[in-house]
């Protein structure tokens, strides 16, 4: 215990005398201490209690706007069933189709298909997204629907253009046949090929420079890997292509996957030789190993949509023996039986043996490096060349005259801008459109339009 008194004006006798000093005019430090502590706990359970009544009211607000958003929604979707008239959504940007009206160019868009609505945090938003979704969609301009279906000066029914992805287990020899493919379609010269010969060679990958045409990455030349989708365009009898090559490494998988939400056919390539096609096409044992990327491909293909394949057995110059009929009739028995366990008709399946690296069965008029592997297999094979199997595709229905629907498959960011890459599944688009992304609602101005390397500028 301690005391505390003012001491000032005592004396010597005073100030050592016990009985000057009075316990009751004294106080406990102790007893102090716990009065400021006592303090500390009521502010802090105020504290408590303010805050406790400050959550009670945010949450009663977002109840309120919760429930405003809903009635919201109940009666966007009530307006929806009254005036939309018929259409499916489908995946990405989806837009189903109002009665149409005659009307001048560019995109409006009309209501959203049934239970596929537009939520909006603020009032101002959702009248604006009302007003121009409640648009009439126009119908396309009957000179620029003459234009897409035929050719005006000679009359020429406009060909058809088709994306092709090219599918298939990491070495299989996609890019190498890609590029025999462009080669034999004049699409490259031999010079250039010379060039890579020789820069791939000094490398040690010299079987690699037909590969060079699609891999123009520095690091995919150097690990001899696809990384990236390389797009590459070719021209055959029948159709206008815009070719796909897909990585096959299953680290690359989400590369592989936006190609192919953008492809309307696939051309899967299973190399022949042995060892090679039982990895790619095995199945995953354990959490360890997901099995061949072959099935994975496949798989994925069919659910983005692809439904058309040419199966291309390469490499069968090195299987054992060489251009064996037996070996690619059992890869055909196998494959088969996956792709149609998968969804895909047989009927719109063509399976091709090829050698990307000599050129053999490419092309009728290709003057192959392999003259005896020609000869091996006419033998026993009677069938179309790669070219004319790829021309054997169904076209694609555009749907000129229906709403705009796009999928999107990629995002980027440029200055003020916003590239986005997808493919229109009917319907139009220009520069100058004003469109609405979907689920969200946004706004939209198109300024350019590019299809492969030609852009249109608004």
């Amino acid at each position: 215990m301690s005391r505390h008194r003012n001491i000032r004006n005592l004396d010597e006798d005073d100030y050592y005398d016990d009985d000057y000093y009075d316990d009751d005019e004294y106080y406990d430090e102790d007893e102090y201490y716990l009065e400021q502590q006592r303090e500390q706990e009521r502010k802090k359970k105020e504290e408590a209690e303010r805050k406790a009544k400050e959550n009670k009211l945010k949450q009663q607000k977002l109840q309120q706007q919760k429930l405003q958003q809903q009635k919201l929604k109940q009666q966007q979707l009530d307006d929806a069933k009254k005036k939309t008239t018929g259409g499916k959504g489908g995946g990405g940007v989806s837009v189903a189709s109002a009665a149409p009206k005659s009307g001048g160019g560019g995109i409006s868009l009309g209501k959203p298909p049934p239970g596929f609505t537009v939520e909006s945090k603020k009032n101002d938003t959702a009248t604006k997204n009302n007003n121009a979704q409640n648009m009439p969609i126009p119908q396309l301009p009957p000179n620029i629907l003459a234009s897409l279906r035929s050719n005006s000066t000679t009359g020429e029914v406009i060909r058809s253009h088709l994306s092709l992805v090219i599918l298939g287990h990491v070495d299989a020899g996609k890019s190498t046949l890609t590029g025999r493919l462009l080669l034999s379609l004049n699409h490259v010269s031999q010079r250039l090929l010379q060039k890579y010969q020789k820069a791939a060679t000094s490398i040690g990958k010299s079987s690699f420079a037909l590969a060079w045409f699609t891999d123009e990455d520095d690091s995919e030349r150097e690990r001899g890997v696809t990384i990236d989708i390389g797009t590459k365009f070719a021209k055959t009898e029948k159709f206008d292509f815009t070719i796909l090559d897909a990585p096959g490494h299953k680290d690359f998988i989400p590369n592989m996957i936006s190609g192919t939400a953008s492809a309307d056919c696939g051309l899967l390539v299973v190399a022949a030789t042995t060892g090679e096609f039982e990895a790619g096409f095995a199945r995953g044992g354990d959490a360890s190993y997901s099995g061949g990327q072959t099935r994975e491909h496949i798989v994925l293909s069919r659910g983005l949509g692809v439904t058309q394949f040419v199966v291309a057995v390469n490499k069968l110059d090195a299987a054992e023996p060489a251009w064996c009929q037996e070996r690619f009739e059992h890869i055909k028995s196998m494959v088969l039986d996956f792709l149609k366990q998968n969804g895909f008709k047989e009927a719109r399946i063509t399976f091709i043996p090829v050698s990307g690296l000599t050129g053999v069965n490419i092309s009728n008029s290709d003057k192959v490096e392999d003259e005896d592997g020609w000869k091996s297999l006419k033998k026993w094979y009677k069938g179309p060349t790669l070219l004319e199997a790829l021309d054997g595709f169904s076209p694609a229905k555009r749907g000129y005259e229906k709403p705009l629907r796009a999928i999107v498959t990629d995002v980027s960011s440029e200055g003020k801008h916003v590239n986005v890459r997808g493919r229109v599944v009917q319907g139009f688009i220009q520069s100058g459109d004003n469109v609405v992304v979907l689920p969200v609602g946004d706004d939209a101005n198109v300024v350019r339009v590019e299809r492969g390397k030609a852009a249109q500028e608004g």
